[in-house]
């Protein structure tokens, strides 16, 4: 037998309750902040914690992006908004995003990006080769005149990893691992136009991190920011705005940066459609166990 842990059942209904409400959070003149915040509160307020920083997304801007204090950011009537989140219960992970469009030229690409999820879902059901879910992915895309983001990719999920290894890509690639009972995954398509690049390239922002590394620095404060982080988030990313009104903003990029050359921390680069073009992302984490497979989120 090879039963899904409790831990990401009850993650996964918290992950699916708060995604819920998100969309009405994302409105004009709201800020990036506030939907940040939004979603931490009702995440901690169901007994769960953030898996990683909620990622906001707008437009070409497609993940690895968290605001900071002082971002006065605000969603436009124009804008494709990407919030991106996962949830964990004593480590146990689970993922999600959901696409909110304010203009309704993007209604088509939401549609079909959901169509694509919906498509990889039916086939993880009966395809286990992570390849063939990329093909499944790629033709929906393809089906509705969009092109998938060919460098990002759907993962497995373990305790207190986020990427655990295998990945689910949004094209299909021969050779790719099989997924297998016991394994909890997350799906998330990311489509873009017919006339884009098609692929992400990195951006100067750098906001999210997390420890790759427990060793000393030779430096206290180091040491003991480094150790809080550690026993607050083990492994798994954290963004320098949860420590600014204890360390102040100033003097925390100082030990970041200082942390960053002793390769204790590692930094996700924020992520960009390679041409600009607008990007839009569903998705969900699952399980297979011997029934199945079986939707967390």
């Amino acid at each position: 037998m090879t039963p899904v842990p409790e831990q990401y059942k009850t993650s996964g209904r918290i992950t699916g309750e708060v995604k819920a409400l998100v969309p009405a959070e994302v409105r004009p003149g709201a800020s990036y902040l506030e939907v940040c915040d939004f979603v931490g509160r009702e995440v901690e307020s169901r007994g769960g914690r953030l898996a990683f920083p909620t990622g906001i997304g707008v437009n070409q801007v497609t993940a690895h992006y968290a605001p900071q204090d002082g971002d006065a950011s605000v969603f436009r009537e124009d804008d494709l908004v990407k919030v991106d989140f996962g949830v964990h219960v004593d480590g146990y992970v689970t993922d999600t995003s959901v696409s909110v469009t304010l203009n309704p030229a993007y209604d088509l690409l939401l549609e079909a990006t959901q169509r694509a999820l919906e498509a990889a879902i039916v086939a993880a059901r009966k395809e286990t080769r992570t390849g063939e879910i990329g093909r499944v992915i790629h033709r929906e895309a393809a089906r509705f005149g969009f092109k998938t983001i060919e460098n990002l990719t759907g993962h497995t999920v373990d305790r207190y990893v986020v990427h655990a290894g295998k990945s689910i890509p949004n094209v299909y690639i021969s050779g790719t691992q099989d997924l297998r009972k016991g394994d909890v995954f997350a799906i998330e398509p990311f489509l873009t136009l017919s006339t884009a690049a098609g692929y992400v390239v990195d951006a100067p922002s750098r906001t999210i991190f997390s420890i790759v590394a427990r060793k000393r620095t030779g430096t206290a404060e180091l040491d003991a920011f480094a150790e809080k982080v550690w026993e607050e988030r083990k492994t798994l990313p954290f963004t320098p705005r949860w420590y600014s009104a204890e360390y102040g903003r100033q003097k925390l990029e100082g030990m970041m940066a200082k942390l960053l050359a002793k390769k204790v921390l590692r930094a996700y680069p924020t992520l960009v459609e390679a041409s600009g073009k607008p990007v839009a992302q569903f998705e969900h984490t699952m399980a297979l166990d011997d029934d199945g497979l079986v939707l967390l989120t």
